[in-house]
């Protein structure tokens, strides 16, 4: 389907999980999601306006764990990533950024099986306040990277609010603990409206992922969300091209967008919040190849989606202003999607990092 034959419209929901309260599988509003799979089976972990993250099996809608951040005075996460653990490579490990608190945090899985869940502290958390190299503002994801054993070897962290970049982070373990050791950042904050400062500029890089481009090696992905655009990034951090005009204002353009999901067909799914829309996009040339969805309450419509995902052949949509996780059909005209896509090692020249 091309994008002159797609239309956005209402999606065919085939389940709805949660509704809008305080307990245990219900939602205050939540604004990051990861979908993965842990011994073949379909889960997401989430994260909501209370500060609590749970883990939900999608094909039943059940909680199968979940802990609330120890500190949210100043305000809660924004995003999620579901990885290897950085303490334990056999394991996974559920990666927060910690937005309001200016940090990240990271819980290994699975989380306690709790009626109702408490402040908890981290497995691992690294951050301060600031501008400098290291520090951060408003985090907003990050994205894991290992070697070929498995071993995570560095982190990547996007964040805004002034320091709008993407800070790539060595793994340290020579001191018998582990450390994050800065090594440079990605991009620089844009503050003209039509992002033309300067030519990586980024504002609000709300979602990044890790992609190996089968044309060029490794890259980085990101989504300025208030530019309204998505950018490929070498993980050296030179600028490969933009997709999206941040002047544009037909209704084929980027609005918003937050969530960010790669697919092993080199597609990626892009979740527009302004638009109320899913957009599958060709990575290597930026063609929209479909859009779905539009903004409303009921059922099959969308209010403020942050994330979304796959399972199967269904898309995971995170529709946080409904408060709710609806799975729904693909769009008419859409025969197939792409699994997630996951990268088990990432290669720098000859050498894995």
């Amino acid at each position: 389907m091309g994008e002159g034959q797609s239309t956005p419209g209402a999606l065919s929901t085939n389940q709805i999980f949660s509704e809008s309260g305080t307990q245990l599988g219900q939602f205050v509003y939540p604004r990051g999601m990861d979908v993965f799979t842990d011994n073949g089976s379909p889960r997401a972990a989430i994260v909501d306006k209370t500060a609590r993250i749970q883990i939900m099996d999608l094909e039943t809608g059940q909680i199968l764990g979940a802990v609330h951040t120890p500190k949210w005075d100043r305000g809660k996460p924004t995003g999620l990533t579901v990885a290897s653990s950085i303490i334990n490579p056999d394991k996974l490990a559920v990666y927060v950024a910690d937005t309001h608190e200016h940090r990240v945090l990271m819980y290994e899985l699975p989380l306690p099986d709790v009626d109702v869940p408490v402040p908890t502290e981290p497995d691992f958390a690294y951050g301060s306040f600031g501008d400098e190299p290291g520090e951060f503002i408003y985090p907003t994801d990050i994205a894991v990277q290992k070697n070929n054993a498995g071993i995570v070897t560095h982190l990547y962290i996007s964040e805004y609010g002034g320091n709008d970049r993407i800070s790539r982070f060595t793994v340290d373990r020579s001191d018998q603990k582990i450390n994050l050791i800065f090594e440079y950042q990605i991009g620089v904050v844009g503050e003209e409206v039509d992002a033309s400062d300067y030519p990586n500029a980024l504002n609000r890089p709300q979602s990044i992922e890790l992609w190996t481009n089968p044309q060029g090696g490794p890259e980085i992905i990101v989504t300025s969300a208030s530019h309204h655009r998505v950018g490929r990034f070498t993980i050296a951090g030179e600028l490969v091209t933009w997709f999206g005009d941040p002047m544009d204002t037909s209704d084929k353009a980027y609005r918003f967008p937050y969530g960010l999901t790669i697919l092993d067909d080199g597609t990626a799914l892009i979740t527009e919040f302004g638009g109320n829309r899913i957009r599958c996009i060709d990575l290597e040339s930026g063609q929209t190849l479909w859009r779905y969805g539009i903004g409303g309450r009921s059922i099959g419509q969308l209010a403020q989606p942050w994330a979304s995902g796959v399972m199967g052949d269904q898309l995971v949509i995170l529709d946080s202003g409904n408060s709710r996780v609806q799975i729904c059909a693909l769009p008419d005209g859409v025969s197939a999607i792409g699994g997630e896509y996951t990268a088990a090692e990432m290669v720098i020249g000859s050498q894995a990092p």
